[in-house]
């Protein structure tokens, strides 16, 4: 896979920036991005962090790529600084908060050319709030990475936002508004309409008669599980059903422990990592997201392209730029268990509401078309040389 290929003529040198390849819907979203470039106009190279993940293998032939070999991100600044000067690539794209901060400082160290061009998709004003770091680093996540973001990122060339609502956030805290470009994120819905036809290879007990009500994501602070599984806990005493929650992430025992002192161990499912999570989240009555903070929740238009109607929180941004309430979704205030409880038993006792939500859903995909996106990419990459 590290192979060295010759720069095409006439050929735009773009470099693509992420720490690892591991399971989460930015990674899924970056795979699909080099996997669609126009090789004819664009000669991508990918550069990791750490070269891990599940994502690995669907890196594309013929696409360049190098392993800075670095357990954090943040040890990458003086290779980084070699890459600039050494590749001298046209424009370099990053992802990620600590991406984006590294790749910026070592482009402004190396004295590069480099158009840089940095994805944010969170709303950092909340990161604090929703920081996964340890108790003792959370004033790096509440003053030191605002005073970071405010200093580097109007360096940037050009900053991509994943929704209305991160672009809103951020502006607020660098201003520099002509640097910001809302680009929503794109999915191959032919793709997971075929992967959702797949069979499930799961315990029989899974496979029973009750329904079925899934959510999608990393097992951490910022996707408030806790307030899923309480919010369980209280359909079940109304109905029976089952629950399953796709993804890895360090919370996992915690939550494991939380559903057992809850009682309802027995009806909750950890699947883990899911290559193909597609094809579970298919056969579910109900998709939920409990998340307190998002920048542009991915599983939201994968369970409308799986026709699963969706009960979401209306966290700052993302939700409600997908779901109209009541339409095509239902929008639940953040952190409320009884309010969730309440919505998803909702669609529980109404099959013709589900429908209509199903319907509304897949209607609601037309803006995130896999041509519309990359060509409003490709376009920012023509615009910062220009």
């Amino acid at each position: 896979m590290e192979n060295n290929i010759p720069r095409g003529a006439g050929k735009i040198k773009i470099t693509f920036f992420i720490p690892t390849l591991g399971m989460g819907g930015v990674e899924r979203f970056f795979i699909n991005l080099i996997n669609n470039i126009d090789r004819e106009k664009f000669e991508p190279s990918l550069l990791l962090g750490d070269k891990e993940g599940i994502f690995i293998s669907e890196v594309p032939e013929g696409i360049k790529v190098l392993n800075l070999n670095v357990s954090h991100v943040r040890d990458s600044i003086p290779k980084l600084v070699k890459y600039f000067r050494e590749e001298k690539p046209d424009v370099f794209i990053a992802f990620y908060l600590h991406a984006n901060l590294v790749s910026i400082i070592s482009k402004i160290l190396s004295g590069a050319k480099t158009k840089i061009i940095i994805s944010e998709r969170t709303t950092l004003s909340r990161l604090s709030k929703y920081s996964v770091y340890r108790a003792s680093n959370k004033l790096t996540s509440r003053f030191l990475f605002p005073l970071l973001v405010k200093i580097f990122y109007p360096r940037a060339d050009k900053i991509i936002c994943v929704s209305k609502g991160v672009a809103d956030d951020l502006e607020k805290i660098i201003g520099s508004p002509k640097k910001l470009k809302v680009i929503y994120n794109y999915f191959d819905f032919e793709k997971i309409i075929e992967l959702a036809k797949e069979k499930i290879d799961y315990p029989r007990s899974y496979l029973n008669d009750s329904p079925i009500i899934c959510a999608v994501g990393r097992l951490v602070k910022d996707k408030d599980y806790p307030t899923l599984l309480n919010a369980f806990s209280l359909v079940l005493k109304k109905t029976k059903s089952r629950l399953i929650i796709i993804g890895e992430g360090r919370d996992r025992e915690k939550l494991e422990a939380l559903a057992r002192q809850l009682n309802i161990s027995d009806s909750v499912y950890f699947t883990g990592l899911q290559k193909n999570p597609y094809k579970f989240m298919a056969k579910a009555d109900i998709f939920v997201l409990s998340s307190g903070i998002e920048g542009f929740p991915n599983v939201i238009i994968e369970a409308m392209a799986c026709g699963v109607p969706v009960v979401s929180t209306d966290c700052k941004s993302g939700p409600n730029e997908i779901i109209e309430n009541g339409k095509n979704g239902l929008l639940v205030p953040v952190g409320d268990r009884n309010a969730l409880a309440e919505a998803i038993l909702k669609l529980l006792a109404d099959r013709e509401l589900r429908a209509k939500f199903s319907r509304e859903g897949k209607k609601a995909l037309q803006r995130f078309s896999l041509e519309k996106t990359i060509k409003e990419y490709e376009n920012i990459f023509r615009e910062v040389l220009e």
